[in-house]
């Protein structure tokens, strides 16, 4: 029967081949990727591509996410009588945290799936093969654009939730708490610095890194078989949730003391 130390010892060495391949994968990508051809419309086809299908999911994470907390806080702040301060209250929370986070956690885990399925089917078929014979470079081809379009297209989508977030919490504070939306528009934008909407971006841009890294290294790293891209999208889903988590709360503690 096996101790639990070399269960332990198996996960951390795990672990560290995985940190491993994805710092090696990122580095060949940044060293092959801007090199000659740049393709360019490989990158902006991708950009198009999952910013666009994240449209319909961004517009309800966005709205709905304002909706929730501006609620929230406002049945808070009404025992103290300060509904009035609702905006100033939200706009941190969510600029700062809930929406480059909770961004990054759905639409963030649909791109790395998407991305997982797409190269895990590949490599089943041995089309990364295929292009690897025809003289190509599969990272060039295939994990660059994906990884340049995921990094660009996660503060996008951000910049776009964050005006729908505000858009949701002064509906919210209309017409439930009475506080009227230019009021709370008034003091939600005062309440807010330039490094506030700095580390939403750092926070989305890092988390785009991440997700691009993580989706194409599960999908290299498909193994052959009928249910190998199903298990490289599951563990992507683990490893992206995780991924995000970790990264979430190691930038707040650097911007944090900032603001």
């Amino acid at each position: 029967m096996r101790r639990p130390f070399e269960y332990i010892g198996e996960a951390i060495r795990g672990g560290l081949d995985w940190a491993g391949g994805i710092s090696l994968l990122l580095g060949r990508s940044l060293i092959r990727g801007v090199q000659r051809p740049w393709g360019i419309y490989d990158v902006f086809s991708q950009i198009v591509a999952l910013g666009i299908r994240s449209l319909p999911l961004s517009t309800l994470m966005g709205v709905f996410v304002g909706m929730a907390l501006t609620w929230q806080f406002g049945e808070a702040l009404m025992s103290f009588g300060a509904k009035n301060a609702v905006g100033s209250a939200a706009a941190l929370a969510l600029v700062r945290e809930l929406v480059p986070t909770l961004m990054a956690l759905t639409i963030g885990a649909k791109i790395a799936t998407g991305v997982t399925a797409e190269l895990g089917s590949m490599k089943v078929s041995e089309q990364i093969d295929a292009i690897a014979s025809l003289g190509a470079d599969p990272i060039k081809k295939l994990v660059w654009p994906r990884l340049v379009a995921s990094t660009v297209t996660l503060p996008l989508l951000n910049i776009y939730g964050n005006v729908l977030a505000l858009i949701g919490g002064a509906l919210i504070a209309d017409v439930v708490f009475d506080v009227p939306a230019e009021y709370f528009y008034e003091t939600y934008i005062d309440e807010l610095y330039p490094m506030d909407y700095i580390s939403g971006l750092v926070k989305s841009f890092t988390f785009g890194l991440l997700v691009g890294l993580i989706g194409c290294y599960q999908g290299f790293q498909t193994k052959f078989g009928t249910e190998a891209v199903g298990i490289s999208t599951t563990n992507t889903v683990v490893a992206t949730s995780v991924a995000i988590i970790v990264f979430d709360f190691v930038l707040t503690t650097i911007f944090l003391p900032v603001g």
